[in-house]
C-alpha cells in the first residue's frame, strides 16, 4: 500500500522532472512609461502571443513602478502585445532561445492617443481578473480545463473559490447560495445543477457577485442585505443551438447510473431539460464524473457537530430525477422563469450510537444500533415573474409549490449503562410514519419610483401555506433497572394521527426620500401573522379486536397558536463615491396567543422590543472593501415546542412541549473585509460575525434513576455563537496558479438545565485548511489539499469531562492526458482521528481511479472505466457536542464497487462549433474573433 502510494505521489514531480530537463525557461521582462512624462504606467495590461497564430502564450500587469515579468516560456518567436487606456498599445516582436532565454526590455516609452498596428490589430484584450464595485469577474479563456469539463471544473481553479467534495461551493469565506445563468435563475436555489450539468468550454465569463436585494436593486440605495452568488455569462457563439449530454453506466454489485441533460439558450431564452437515475447516491446530478461511495450527505446534530469520516455519506440512495428549467424575456417589459422538479428517492441506512451524557452528579452511557428505510417523493415548482409596468412602476411576482410524501421505518436496539458502567436499562422500538406536506408560497413586489430622484415607494407581500398530515406508529419493549438491581418491564404499541395546518401572512411597506444629494431618509412598516393548528391523536392498540380503536387522552390534544407582530423603522442613508452607511431606529410589538383546546387554556403574551439597525461600506479602492452591518429580529417558537402533548416515540427520551415559551430576539452583527488584486492574483478576505440571543429556546433536561430523560423546551439568556473566517489566496507566479489558504472558527455558548442545574457548555471548533491546483499545459492537472481541525468542550458543572479531539484531512487529485484521447487519473482521501470514543478512532484512505477514452469526431463520446474505494476503507464517523452529550456516530456508507460508463456530448451550434470557429480564426474577412486566453483579433 505505501508502494502504491509512494509511486502516485510522485508521478507528476517525475513528470515535471523530465520536461524541465528537455525544454529550456525562458523570460521577458521589460519598465514601461509615459513617453512625456517618464513617469512609470502601473496596472497596464501585457501579453505575449506566439507569433505562429497570434494564441496566447502568457499575460501579466505592471507593478506599481511600471515593471513587468513573463515567466516560464519556451524556445520559439513571439509578439508582445502592451496596452494601458488612454496610450497607443504597442507591438513587438521577441524571440526566446536556447543561447538568449532571458530577454530584458529596457524603459519602453507609450505614446498617447493613436490605435494603428500594421499587420495584426487587436482590439480588446480581456485579462484574466477584473475587480468592479461589488463584482469579481473571471475571464474563463484564462483557465484551461479539459475536453467536455463542466463549470465546477473551472470553478475549482479560480483564485478564493474553493469547491467541496460534495459540490458546496465556498466564495471568500461565504458558501455560494444560488448561481446565475445570463442574470436569469438556474433551477432556482440548487448552485450543483448549473455547476455539474453545463459544459466549461461555452462559458464567457464567472462572475462573483454580491447580490443586493430586489428593493435595493430597484431604489439604488444600498440596505445591507447581501449574499454572495455567481453569474455564468455565456458566450454568443454558443446561443444558438443545441448542447448537452447523455450518459449511461453499469457496475459490480448491481450498481447503476443514468443520466442526461439538454440545454438550449438564446439571447433571450433559456429551455434546460435534466433527468438522472442511480443507486450510486449521486443525488440529481448529470455528471457521472462527479460520483463518489457515500456522497448522500451529512450528519448533523443539535449543538456543534464535527464530520470525520472518509467521504462522508449517510446510507445508500437510490434515486430518480427529472427537471425542467425555463426562462425568457418575453418582451422589454416581461421576463418570466420558471423551473419544475421531481425527485424519488429511497434511502437505506444503519448507524452504531456512543453518547454520553453528562449529569451534575453522574454520567450514563448509551448505545444503540439503528436500521432504518426512508422513501420519499417530491415536486416543486418555481416561478418568477418580472413586470415593468413603465419607467416608474414595476412588479415581481415569485410564487412556490411544493408537494411531498414520505414513508419511514426505523428500528432501534439499545442499552444504557450508568457511571459505573452497570445496566441501567435496554429494549428495542419499531417506528413507522407516513406523512403528506403541501405547501404554497408567494411573494409580491410592487415598486413605484416618484419624479424626484430617490423617492421610492415599495409593498412587499407574502403568503405561506404550511400543511402536513402524518400517521405514526410506535413500539417499542423495553426493560429498567433500579438502583437496588430491581427489574420492570414497559411496552407501548400505539398509533397517533397529527394534522398540522399553517398560515403566514406578512406586509412590507417601505418609503425613501431624499434630503440631500447622498443622503436618503427610509421609513419602514412590517406587519406579520403566523397561524398555527395541530392536532394530535393518540390510539392504543387493542388487542381484543387487533385495532388502534383506544384514544388515550394524556397523549392527546388540539392546540392553535396565532403569533403577530409590527415593525415600525426610522433610519437614515448615506452614500458617497467611497462609502456609503445607515443608521436607524426600529420598534417591534409582537403578540403570542396560545389556545390550548383539549385543556381550555389561554396564554396570550404581548412584547415589545427596540433595536438600532446600522450598516457600514467604505471601499479603499476598487479592490478593497470594508463592510460591517447589524440587525435584530424575532423568532417564534414552533407549534411542536409549544403543545403540550409528549412525545414518546423514543421510550427514553420523552419531549415535552411549553405553550408559555416566549419568542426569542436575535442580535446579529456582521464585520467584513476583502482586497483582492487582479495584477498580482493576491487576495485576503476575511468574515466574522456574532449573534447573541435573548429568551434562547432550549431544552431543559431531567433523567430519573432508570436513564429515562424528559425534555422540555425553555427560555433562557446568554447564549451567543461567533464565526469567523480567514481566505489567503497566494499567487505562485511561476507556476501560473494560487495557493488557498483558509482559517475557519467557531466559538459557541449554550446554557443548559440538567436535572434543574443551570450549566454552561462552550465549544471551540478552529479549521486550518490548504489547498492547490496546478495544471502543466495540456499533459497533466492535480488538486491537493490538507487540512487540520481541532474541537474542544468545556462543561461548567461536569468540568471532569471536558474534551479535546483533533482530525486531519488530506486530498490528491491527478490526471494524465494521454495519445490517442485515453486519460487517467486517481483521487485520493486520507483521514486521521484521534480523541473519540473507543472504536471511532479510524483512520480511513479512500482511493478512487479511472481511465477514460475519446471516441468519435471532435471528441463527442466518451468511455469510461471508474473504481471507487478501491481500497474498500470508506466510512462516515461524525462527533456531535451538545448541551449535556457527547455523541459518535458512525453510519453505513456505500463502499468498493467498479463502473463502466459511455456519454455522448451534443455540442450543435449555429456557427458550426468548435470547428467552425476555428475556421474563422484563420479567415480573411476581416471581423473580430474570440482567441484563447481572452483576446479579440482582427487580421488584415
Amino acid at each position: 500500500m505505501k508502494q502504491l502510494l509512494f509511486i502516485l505521489a510522485f508521478i507528476p514531480l517525475c513528470a515535471v522532472n523530465a520536461w524541465s530537463q528537455t525544454k529550456t525557461k525562458g523570460q521577458v521582462k521589460g519598465h514601461l512609461t509615459d513617453k512625456d512624462s517618464k513617469q512609470p504606467l502601473a496596472d497596464a495590461s501585457v501579453a505575449l502571443l506566439y507569433a505562429r497564430d497570434s494564441s496566447m502564450a502568457a499575460s501579466a500587469f505592471t507593478d506599481k513602478k511600471g515593471a513587468f515579468s513573463l515567466d516560464g516560456l519556451d524556445e520559439g518567436a513571439y509578439k508582445l502585445y502592451i496596452s494601458f487606456i488612454g496610450y497607443q498599445p504597442l507591438l513587438r516582436s521577441v524571440e526566446i532561445t536556447a543561447t538568449q532565454p532571458s530577454i530584458t526590455l529596457d524603459s519602453i516609452p507609450l505614446q498617447k492617443t493613436g490605435v494603428t498596428l500594421g499587420e495584426v490589430e487587436i482590439t480588446e484584450i480581456k485579462p484574466p481578473i477584473r475587480v468592479k464595485k461589488d463584482t469579481l469577474e473571471f475571464n474563463a479563456g484564462s483557465f484551461k480545463t479539459r475536453q467536455n469539463a463542466v463549470v465546477e471544473e473551472l470553478l475549482k481553479k479560480l483564485p478564493g473559490i474553493q469547491v467541496g467534495r460534495d459540490g458546496t461551493i465556498t466564495a471568500q469565506g461565504e458558501t455560494i447560495k444560488q448561481i446565475f445563468v445570463d442574470g436569469k435563475p438556474f433551477f432556482g436555489d440548487d448552485p450543483k445543477l448549473a455547476t455539474k450539468n453545463l459544459p466549461a468550454d461555452i462559458i464567457d465569463k464567472i462572475q462573483l457577485i454580491d447580490k443586493k436585494s430586489d428593493q435595493a436593486q430597484f431604489t439604488g440605495i444600498n440596505d445591507g442585505q447581501t449574499e454572495k452568488a455567481i453569474n455564468i455569462t455565456i458566450k454568443k457563439d454558443r446561443k444558438k443551438g443545441l448542447f448537452g449530454q447523455a450518459s449511461a453506466g453499469y457496475g459490480t454489485d448491481s450498481r447503476f447510473a443514468a443520466a442526461a441533460s439538454l440545454n438550449r439558450f438564446r439571447d433571450d431564452q433559456q429551455l434546460s431539460f435534466l433527468g438522472s437515475g442511480n443507486n450510486v447516491n449521486n443525488l440529481g446530478y448529470s455528471d457521472l464524473g462527479s460520483l463518489s461511495p457515500g456522497g448522500g450527505g451529512r450528519r448533523g446534530g443539535r449543538g456543534a457537530t464535527n464530520n470525520i469520516g472518509g467521504n462522508g455519506g449517510s446510507g445508500i440512495t437510490r434515486s430518480w430525477m427529472t427537471g425542467l428549467n425555463y426562462s425568457e424575456d418575453l418582451s422589454k417589459k416581461l421576463k418570466v422563469s420558471a423551473s419544475y422538479f421531481y425527485n424519488n428517492g429511497r434511502t437505506e441506512n444503519d448507524n452504531t450510537t456512543s453518547r454520553q451524557n453528562m449529569l451534575p452528579d453522574t454520567t450514563f452511557y448509551y448505545d444503540q444500533q439503528a436500521h432504518s428505510l426512508g422513501t420519499n417523493a417530491s415536486h416543486n415548482m418555481n416561478m418568477r415573474v418580472e413586470y415593468e409596468i413603465d419607467s416608474m412602476h414595476s412588479l415581481i411576482v415569485s410564487p412556490n409549490i411544493n408537494y411531498s410524501t414520505n414513508n419511514n421505518v426505523m428500528q432501534n436496539h439499545y442499552e444504557s449503562l450508568g457511571g459505573q458502567r452497570q445496566l441501567v436499562n435496554s429494549g428495542s422500538t419499531l417506528n413507522i410514519g407516513n406523512s403528506t406536506t403541501p405547501t404554497f408560497y408567494t411573494d409580491a413586489l410592487f415598486r413605484k419610483k416618484f419624479r424626484k430622484t430617490g423617492r421610492t415607494f415599495s409593498a412587499n407581500l407574502n403568503i405561506g401555506v404550511n400543511n402536513s398530515d402524518q400517521e405514526n406508529f410506535n413500539i417499542s419493549n423495553n426493560l429498567f433497572v433500579d438502583p437496588n438491581g430491581n427489574t420492570s418491564t414497559d411496552s407501548i404499541d400505539q398509533r397517533n394521527d397529527v394534522t398540522n395546518r399553517g398560515l403566514n401572512m406578512a406586509m412590507r411597506l417601505t418609503y425613501t426620500e431624499p434630503i440631500l444629494k447622498d443622503r436618503f431618509l427610509e421609513f419602514t412598516y412590517t406587519w406579520n401573522r403566523n397561524y398555527n393548528t395541530s392536532d394530535k391523536l393518540t390510539y392504543d392498540f387493542n388487542k381484543a379486536k387487533g385495532v388502534y380503536d383506544q384514544v388515550n387522552d394524556s397523549l392527546s390534544n388540539s392546540f392553535e397558536n396565532t403569533f403577530s407582530t409590527q415593525q415600525a423603522g426610522l433610519s437614515i442613508r448615506t452614500q458617497k463615491q467611497k462609502y456609503d452607511y445607515s443608521a436607524g431606529l426600529n420598534v417591534q410589538f409582537s403578540d403570542l396567543d396560545n389556545n390550548n383546546i383539549s385543556l381550555h387554556n389561554r396564554l396570550q403574551q404581548h412584547t415589545v422590543n427596540f433595536f438600532p439597525s446600522a450598516s457600514f461600506s467604505y471601499a479603499f479602492n476598487n479592490n478593497r472593501r470594508l463592510r460591517f452591518f447589524y440587525r435584530g429580529g424575532t423568532q417564534q417558537p414552533s407549534v411542536t415546542q409549544l403543545q403540550p402533548v409528549p412525545d414518546n416515540s423514543n421510550p427514553l427520551y420523552i419531549q415535552l412541549g411549553n405553550p408559555d415559551l416566549k419568542p426569542s430576539f436575535n442580535n446579529n452583527l456582521s464585520l467584513g473585509y476583502n482586497t483582492f488584486n487582479p495584477a498580482s492574483m493576491r487576495g485576503f478576505f476575511a468574515n466574522i460575525s456574532a449573534a447573541l440571543t435573548s429568551n434562547k429556546i432550549i431544552n431543559a433536561s431531567s433523567f430519573d434513576s432508570v436513564g429515562r430523560q424528559v425534555s422540555q423546551p425553555v427560555n433562557v439568556n446568554g447564549a451567543y455563537n461567533i464565526n469567523g473566517n480567514l481566505v489567503n489566496t497566494i499567487p505562485l507566479k511561476n507556476a501560473h496558479t494560487s495557493i488557498n489558504i483558509t482559517t475557519n472558527f467557531n466559538l459557541n455558548r449554550d446554557v443548559s438545565f440538567i436535572n434543574a442545574v443551570k450549566g454552561t457548555t462552550r465549544n471551540f471548533v478552529i479549521n486550518q485548511g490548504f489547498s492547490l491546483n496546478y495544471a502543466f499545459r495540456d499533459l497533466f492537472d492535480f488538486a491537493t489539499a490538507a487540512s487540520a481541525n481541532y474541537n474542544g468542550a468545556r462543561y461548567s458543572v461536569q468540568q471532569n469531562n471536558n474534551t479535546d479531539y483533533f482530525n486531519y484531512a488530506f486530498s490528491f487529485d491527478f490526471n494524465l492526458n494521454l495519445p490517442l484521447g485515453f486519460i487517467i487519473g486517481f483521487d485520493l482521501d486520507y483521514t486521521l482521528n484521534t480523541g473519540l470514543a473507543a472504536g471511532y478512532n479510524q483512520n480511513v484512505t479512500m482511493l478512487n481511479a479511472f481511465i477514460s477514452k475519446s471516441v468519435f469526431n471532435n471528441q463527442r463520446g466518451l468511455i469510461k472505466l471508474q473504481g471507487f474505494d478501491l481500497l474498500n476503507q470508506n466510512v462516515s464517523i461524525g462527533r456531535n457536542v451538545g448541551q449535556n452529550y457527547i455523541e459518535d456516530v458512525q453510519t453505513r456508507v456505500l463502499q468498493r464497487f467498479c463502473l463502466v460508463s459511455f456519454s455522448y456530448f451534443l455540442n450543435r451550434f449555429g456557427g458550426g462549433g468548435d470547428k467552425g470557429a476555428a475556421k474563422s480564426m484563420r479567415s480573411e474577412s476581416g471581423m473580430p474573433v474570440m482567441m484563447p486566453g481572452g483576446m479579440r483579433i482582427r487580421k488584415g
